[in-house]
């Protein structure tokens, strides 16, 4: 099972705990800015995401979501 995560950008508030909790980290913070005026959070390897769904689980604004798809 492959997947990816879908960040709502313009809604991410920056608190990085999507980037903290990845177990093979590919989330990180971007080096630009939404319209809230923060740095938001992006996947930087989607081949490598396990479709865990901790970033998902972790956000507070509920902004990430984890797509599932079989290989193929």
């Amino acid at each position: 099972m492959r997947g990816k995560p879908i960040i709502d950008t313009a809604k991410c508030k920056g608190c990085e705990l999507c980037v903290d909790v990845c177990p093979v980290n590919i989330m990180a913070m971007s080096d630009t800015f939404n319209k809230q005026g923060v740095q938001y959070a992006v996947c930087i390897d989607e081949e490598k995401c396990t479709t865990c769904g901790a970033c998902a689980i972790i956000c507070p604004d509920m902004v990430i979501k984890v797509i599932k798809y079989e290989q193929g």
